[in-house]
């Protein structure tokens, strides 16, 4: 069985395409109604508990140590997480625990062993975080067969009626962490991305910290004292923070008036929509901007669009609804939600059929990606006298693409030339390292000896380099297809220790 996964930043959930070719979830384990999973960890005495178990438990002890938010940290070396032993996991080692109940909820909703997955990630993710995602599957032991992007899925479940005609379908994509804005066009033939823009910290977490701030700000005024040092209050505090955001999105609910106690002292917490709208406000403006970026990079306007998609749990509240259809203009009829939640876990069901099953989906096939970041090297100036980042490939160009630089060395002694691959979401960004590539030896070397570089995405966005000597015309080449060992490394084996609890 093949399954695709949306692995979400505060909820994941698992599909697959039945025999009728029809894209359906698959429910917890232990509980047929439910199909969404908390992205959320505990590691501790009681075991290593994943999902719903944990946010009961925290209803009980507001102090229990958890994991959230682990997709916001992949493709770094940041410790998210340390045990009750002491022990460091990292956002993949914590992915991978989720990513285990998934394939456990899927193996026992089809009584069928998964044999590969595809799992969605941001948009705008750079090649180390979606290494990081294929390596948290397979630190899961679960096949991973790719990555696709999440509002691509989500045009896929959408674009299911393509088939009557070619639209050109805006996908507003915001979760419980990040925002994609893509720019589809899905004809008969198939689903082609023409631009895309995202950012990491736009999202539900967001807006939970906005009502976190007023609560703290009723707090201080009332005892003199903040939280913000107090972990459990905290962690209290959030959780309030999530289920008055939901409260507030209801038909009708517009104030939020209840008693809470934090670090030992009581208050009563009394706020109303329009205080929270009117502090999510620089929230909603960056959303416009991102989504301003990518018209722009598709050289259109919102009077092209025929379809706004808006997706993502965060969608459902009202005031970002608002914004979307502020900003776009566009009439009622023209902007959808539907399945906000699991529409993305749809669309990789279907997407994770078409390309590596053998099942008939009435979908149209994805045709064509574009680059999520700008890909080059970096580069000596010799005029500002420091490494620099030289774009080689620039963002939202359709893959496959390729670009070709020569390099030379610098001193006639110089028997190697180290290529060091970046890449970054633009300009105002930090350009995120890749790796290394290291040419050579060369056989007669001397200054000024020059070495051709051809760096690019392949069809499915994987970055790939390619070196070649000048000269003698040898040539070397690498795939950052997240191919590292993990069977063998510390943290595998101790992952496998940990018996998952949900």
């Amino acid at each position: 069985m093949i399954i695709g996964i949306d692995l979400g930043t505060t909820f994941s959930l698992v599909g697959y395409v039945n025999r009728a070719g029809t894209p359906v979830l698959c429910p917890h384990l232990d509980n047929s109604e439910n199909f969404q999973t908390a992205s959320v960890v505990h590691v501790g005495e009681r075991g290593c508990l994943v999902g719903d178990l944990v946010e009961q438990l925290l209803d009980e002890e507001a102090g229990l140590a958890i994991c959230r938010f682990a997709k916001l940290s992949m493709g770094t070396d940041k410790t998210v997480f340390t045990d009750h032993q002491g022990r460091d996991y990292s956002a993949e080692a914590i992915s991978s625990l989720v990513l285990r109940k998934l394939k456990a909820d899927a193996e026992s909703a089809c009584q069928e062993a998964v044999t590969g997955a595809v799992i969605t990630v941001p948009a705008h993710f750079n090649e180390a975080e979606r290494r990081a995602t294929v390596n948290a599957g397979r630190l899961a032991d679960l096949p991973v067969l790719g990555v696709v992007e999440e509002p691509v899925a989500a045009a896929t479940y959408f674009g299911l009626d393509a088939k009557h005609g070619e639209k050109t379908i805006f996908v507003f994509d915001i979760g419980g962490g990040t925002l994609d804005a893509t720019v589809l066009q899905a004809t008969p033939d198939g689903l082609y991305v023409l631009a895309t823009e995202g950012a990491k910290n736009i999202g539900g977490k967001n807006f939970d910290e906005v009502i976190m701030g007023i609560v703290e700000d009723q707090y201080r005024s009332q005892h003199r004292v903040g939280i913000s040092d107090d972990n459990e209050a905290m962690q209290k505090l959030r959780t309030f923070a999530t289920r008055a955001k939901i409260e507030l999105s209801e038909p009708g609910r517009g104030v939020i008036s209840k008693p809470l106690i934090l670090a030992g002292r009581q208050i009563r917490v009394t706020f109303n929509r329009a205080q929270f709208e009117e502090a999510a406000e620089p929230w909603l403006e960056a959303s416009e901007l991102i989504c301003e970026k990518a018209l722009k990079a598709a050289g259109m306007g919102w009077d092209d669009i025929d379809d706004l998609v808006l997706t993502g749990g965060s969608s459902l509240l009202p005031c970002v609804e608002r914004k979307v259809r502020e900003m776009s203009g566009l009439p009622k009829t023209r902007v959808r939600r539907q399945q906000p939640h699991a529409s993305v876990a749809y669309g990789a069901a279907i997407l994770a059929e078409q390309m590596h099953g053998d099942k008939q989906v009435a979908a149209p096939p994805l045709r064509q990606l574009v680059t999520g970041n700008e890909l080059g090297v970096r580069v000596f100036d010799p005029q500002a006298k420091k490494a620099v980042f030289h774009a080689l490939i620039e963002k939202n160009v359709p893959v496959p693409a390729t670009a070709r630089e020569t390099l030379y060395t610098r001193s006639k002694e110089q028997k190697t030339v180290s290529i060091e691959v970046l890449q970054r979401k633009d300009e105002y960004e930090v350009a995120e390292n890749l790796g290394k590539f290291t040419f050579g030896p060369i056989a007669e070397p001397e200054k000024n000896y020059p070495v051709e570089v051809e760096l690019g995405y392949d069809a499915a966005g994987r970055v790939t380099i390619k070196a070649k000597d000048g000269r003698a015309g040898a040539v070397i080449e690498q795939v950052f297809d997240g191919d590292e060992e993990v069977a063998l490394s510390d943290e595998y084996y101790r992952l496998q220790e940990l018996v998952v609890k949900s």
